[in-house]
């Protein structure tokens, strides 16, 4: 007889912390953007700010039983920000190097304090993913070393795992290793998808206010002339 699925998870509603929607930030960004653009300024950051919303945007139009779905493109408008080329290894830099450089440069940025007001409250919430038995594989499986069960108290190490995690999860959708709406993953895709949905708007407004002058890396597809 096969073990009964997990239950649905309930995922908490967004946090008042961080409530803007893709539409928000976009409208926030456009007028400092189009500045740039002329002044041929911050171009990759340009890039990826308009790829990352794009996706945010997609994942926002997801009703309740588009989870992996929207998990996908969560992902990919996470991905828009931190993921970076790798020159030496002629491919993009692994994700788990990628997510710790990006979430150290994100808290240095953090000049309001935005994250550190919102991380707190999320690390209470996302707790699950340093012990859950599903996620705790696949981060075997990625060959993590250290003790991966406890959850960081240092901002930058709970940000930047709270990313890998999710990542993982979205992983395996994309790899097709789960059925479409499958039981047996969906309180990881529930609650990967809440994390980066409270994620993406206050990384984003940390960037557009004032990581915009950082370097963050090499694109990793470079548009096209």
């Amino acid at each position: 007889m096969s073990a009964p699925a997990p239950k649905r998870e309930e995922v908490p509603l967004p946090t008042a912390l961080a409530p803007m929607g893709a539409e928000a930030i976009r409208a926030l960004w456009k007028q400092r953007r189009d500045f740039y653009a002329q002044a041929h300024l911050y171009e990759d950051i340009r890039i990826r700010v308009h790829r990352a919303l794009s996706w945010m945007a997609a994942a926002e139009s997801r009703g309740p039983d588009a989870r992996d779905t929207q998990l996908l493109e969560w992902w990919a408008a996470a991905g828009s920000l931190f993921a970076r080329w790798s020159a030496v290894l002629h491919a993009p830099l692994p994700i788990r190097e990628a997510t710790d450089s990006f979430a150290r440069q994100a808290i240095e940025w953090d000049r309001d304090g935005l994250l550190r007001a919102l991380l707190p409250d999320l690390r209470d919430r996302a707790a699950p993913m340093w012990t859950d038995p599903y996620l705790a594989a696949a981060v075997g499986m990625a060959g993590a070393a250290g003790a991966e069960n406890t959850v960081p108290i240092d901002h930058t190490s709970f940000l930047a795992g709270a990313l890998w995690r999710s990542g993982l999860t979205a992983q395996q959708l994309a790899l097709g290793a789960a059925t479409y709406g499958g039981a047996q993953n969906r309180i990881a895709v529930d609650r990967s998808a809440w994390l980066l949905q409270q994620l993406l708007p206050a990384l984003l407004q940390v960037i557009i206010d004032h990581g915009y002058v950082d370097d963050w890396g090499p694109l990793c597809s470079p548009p096209r002339e």
